[in-house]
C-alpha cells in the first residue's frame, strides 16, 4: 500500500516506527473460503502497530504442483517454505487464516528466542500420533498456528521447498519428527522457545492450561488475549465449505461481540 503523504509529515515520518524494517507475515489461507476472517485479521494487526507490515498470504493456487495428500487443510504444509523464502535470513511470523489480533504484533515480533529456531506456545492437548497412545507422550507439543521464526536458524530443521512439495507422509510429521516430538526436553529451550499463551489463545482458553480436556481448561478474560484463534471448526462464524462440520455457535459471547464489531467495519473491503 503506498501513502501520499505531504511534506509536513516528513520528519515526523523520519523519526517513527516506518523506518524500520516491515514484519514479516505469512497467512496459511484458503483460496477464498476464509476471506471474511483473512479481512478482520488484516485489520485487526494493522489496528494494533504503527509498525509496517509485509502480509503475504499463502493460499493454494500457489503450491499447485504439491503433493498435498494428507494435509488437514489447503494450507497445511505452506509454512515449512517460509524460512526459504525469505533466503534464510531474518525474521518471519506464520498465522493462520482463522485469528484475530489484539496486541501490538511488534511485541511477539521482537520476542526473546536466544538460541532457538522458533517460538510457539505449548498446548497439553495436542495430539500426537497414535504410537504413543496410551503413553505419557500421548498429548502435547508446541502449537504450530502461530510461530516466530529466525529465518536462519530455522534452515536446519525444515528441508528444502523442493523437497517439502513432494513429501508423501504430511510434512507436519516429518517436521514435528525433526524437532524430536513428542520429548519435549529434547526440544524445549533448544530448538523452541515456549512463548506465552496470550500469542495463541484458542477461542479464548489458556493454551497451555494442564487439564483433561479443552473444555475444562481455563479461560482468559477477553483484555488479557493477545491473538485469538478460531479452533472451533464448528462454530467459526464464516464457516468454510471445506469444514465437515455441522454449525454450532460460538460459546464465546464477549469474543463474538468483538468479532462482529470488526466485521462490520471492514465489511467494504473488497479484496485482499
Amino acid at each position: 500500500m503506498s501513502f501520499d503523504m505531504s511534506s509536513e509529515y516528513d520528519e515526523v515520518l523520519t523519526n517513527s516506527k516506518f523506518d524500520l524494517e516491515p514484519i514479516k507475515i505469512f497467512v496459511g489461507a484458503s483460496e477464498f473460503e476464509d476471506r471474511w476472517i483473512e479481512r478482520i485479521l488484516v485489520y485487526s494487526l494493522h489496528s494494533n502497530t504503527d509498525r509496517k507490515l509485509d502480509i503475504t498470504f499463502m493460499r493454494p493456487s500457489w503450491s499447485k504442483d504439491w503433493n498435498k495428500r494428507m494435509w488437514g487443510t489447503p494450507f497445511t504444509n505452506h509454512r515449512y517454505a517460509i524460512p526459504e523464502l525469505c533466503n534464510f535470513k531474518g525474521r518471519a511470523i506464520y498465522l493462520d487464516a482463522d485469528q484475530m489480533n489484539f496486541r501490538d504484533i511488534e511485541c511477539l515480533w521482537n520476542t526473546e528466542l536466544g538460541d532457538c529456531a522458533f517460538g510457539m506456545v505449548w498446548d497439553p492437548l495436542n495430539k500426537n500420533p497414535v504410537s504413543f497412545e496410551g503413553t505419557e507422550y500421548e498429548r502435547g507439543w508446541f502449537s504450530d498456528s502461530v510461530i516466530i521464526m529466525d529465518c536462519e536458524k530455522a534452515r536446519e530443521y525444515i528441508d528444502p521447498i523442493e523437497e517439502i512439495k513432494v513429501c508423501d507422509w504430511n510434512y507436519k510429521n516429518v517436521f514435528q519428527k525433526t524437532l524430536h516430538s513428542p520429548y519435549r526436553d529434547r526440544c524445549e529451550d533448544i530448538i523452541v522457545k515456549r512463548i506465552d499463551a496470550r500469542w495463541n489463545s484458542f477461542d479464548g482458553c489458556v493454551t497451555d492450561d494442564e487439564c483433561e480436556d479443552r473444555q475444562s481448561q481455563k479461560h482468559f478474560q477477553l483484555e488479557d488475549i493477545w491473538h485469538l484463534h478460531f479452533t472451533s471448526l464448528s462454530s467459526q462464524p464464516w464457516h468454510p465449505k471445506y469444514s465437515p462440520y455441522g454449525k454450532a455457535p460460538y460459546k464465546r459471547q464477549d469474543i463474538a461481540d468483538e468479532l462482529w464489531k470488526v466485521a462490520y467495519k471492514v465489511q467494504d473491503i473488497v479484496d485482499i
